[in-house]
């Protein structure tokens, strides 16, 4: 008697390898079948346990084997056709690898859509005609079936929208040969045209309609009338409860519209992409199953791994390197108090003050790398302090980047040095009635197009009045 393992065995052997099954799941559906070859199933086990060691090997070959996989009931029958073995798998079996796997999800065709609609108005019918009587064991059966209608169909919905929130990823897969071959670009966008129309009439817009509460159909109420028509009834014989209940399950199949609405609008816009649009998706794409892959990794039973160790990734792309060096965008917004306003003022006057005296700003001698002469730079200097005894200042808490603004633009030929020589000056000899005070806070600025050095880090010092220096 050859080995045999349990269903239980057998169904954690399955979901232990589970990639046989995704593998087998994938071609019914290529061949819209609804069984799986013998040759195909012994192909695809022999395949898969070549990496493994002996003894999973073993294990999984017996497993797999189909005599084990009928006696434990996980295969319900084997069909004889046309010379060759077909294997009817269980369908909760398949249902739950499908539920493993988003990207296995059927969408719904208009025909199983309208199979679950007259299924829904023929209950209806029979509920017309019964006796809303607890001890009637036909409408007791009928309130079953009622929800296990009603709950499958939100259930296939719902996967239904997950794997039409994924059709992003299945966009990518079909816009990838417009980056390998862009001289084969009109051929490939007909392909994908008919590709992608066929899905959009045959699958997403049935369910449009199908969640549509305004559709009108020529045989008879659409999903949202027959719901409407039993809650309607329920409530008049008193069942309140089972009222609730289906008007609940109404309002959350009304909310799945929005859901494939965007997807619809997504397909819409992939349609009008140009191939430099496709190419750019395309790498997006990419990047971003790199990351649901590291994601994954942290949805195992291992509580240890909470978090994406995405620093590979980020090496590897160059995406977030030097990131944390890079400064927050700085929000502008006006304020209610009047001291914003007195130093929005007090900065508008400053500018003023400064395009006024445009025409007094010297023209400082430029200096030449390297083989600069110590009597120009001299000069220079001297030029930068006679004008900065001139200029207006007003108490700021970051001097720094305060001489940079009123420096860059009015200053011919300014650079960092002379941003360093004209705060030596200040905090050395400080304007009149005015004191510096050196902080252990860091700035950065951005570098000046004249120079090679990428960001100036400096000290934050603050300009403050000489009376509120010495009150402190």
């Amino acid at each position: 008697m050859s080995k045999r393992f349990s269903t239980l065995d057998t169904t954690r052997l399955l979901f232990d390898h589970p990639k046989v099954l995704f593998r087998l799941i994938e071609r019914m559906d290529r061949n819209e079948a609804r069984y799986v070859l013998e040759s195909d199933l012994v192909a695809e086990v022999m395949d898969y346990t070549r990496a493994l060691s002996n003894a999973d090997r073993d294990r999984m070959r017996m497993a797999m084997n189909t005599e084990n996989l009928f006696r434990s009931g996980l295969v319900i029958d084997i069909v004889k056709a046309e010379g060759e073995r077909r294997l009817i798998f269980q369908d909760a079996l398949i249902n739950l690898m499908r539920a493993c796997n988003a990207s296995l999800y059927q969408e719904l065709t208009d025909a199983r859509l309208r199979g679950h609609l007259v299924t829904l108005r023929d209950v209806r019918n029979r509920l017309e005609a019964s006796s809303f009587s607890e001890a009637d064991p036909d409408f007791t059966e009928l309130r079953d079936d009622l929800n296990e209608r009603v709950s499958q169909l939100i259930g296939l919905l719902r996967q239904n929208v997950l794997r039409m929130q994924t059709i992003s990823a299945q966009f990518a897969e079909l816009s990838g040969d417009a980056s390998r071959a862009p001289e084969r670009f009109v051929e490939f966008r007909h392909k994908l045209l008919e590709q992608i129309v066929t899905l959009y009439e045959r699958h997403i817009k049935p369910t449009l309609v199908f969640l549509n509460p305004d559709t009108r159909l020529p045989d008879g109420s659409n999903l949202f009338e027959t719901l409407d028509a039993m809650v309607r009834l329920l409530e008049t014989q008193g069942d309140h409860n089972l009222a609730d209940q289906l008007f609940r399950s109404s309002l959350s199949l009304n909310a799945l519209y929005k859901p494939i609405q965007a997807v619809a609008q997504e397909v819409e816009h992939f349609l009008r992409k140009t191939r430099r649009g496709m190419v750019q998706y395309n790498a997006m794409e990419h990047f971003y199953d790199k990351l649901r892959e590291l994601k994954g990794e942290t949805e195992t039973l291992s509580l240890r791994r909470k978090w994406l160790e995405g620093g590979g990734f980020a090496r590897s792309t160059g995406f977030l390197v030097g990131l944390r060096a890079q400064q927050r965008p700085r929000h502008y917004a006006f304020g209610h108090s009047s001291s914003y306003y007195q130093l929005l003022f007090s900065e508008l006057d400053l500018r003023l003050v400064d395009l006024r005296r445009k025409a007094e700003v010297p023209e400082l001698q430029e200096v030449a790398g390297s083989g600069r002469e110590t009597r120009v730079d001299v000069q220079r200097i001297n030029q930068l302090y006679q004008w900065l005894e001139t200029l207006e200042l007003r108490p700021t808490t970051d001097l720094v980047r305060e001489l940079h603004g009123r420096l860059d633009g009015f200053i011919p030929g300014y650079r960092f040095p002379d941003l360093l020589a004209a705060l030596n000056r200040l905090v050395n000899t400080p304007p009149e009635g005015f004191r510096v005070e050196t902080t252990n806070r860091f700035g950065t600025l951005d570098s000046v197009p004249e120079t090679n050095a990428e960001q100036f880090v400096y000290r934050k010092r603050r300009l403050e009045l000489q009376a509120e220096s010495n009150h402190d």
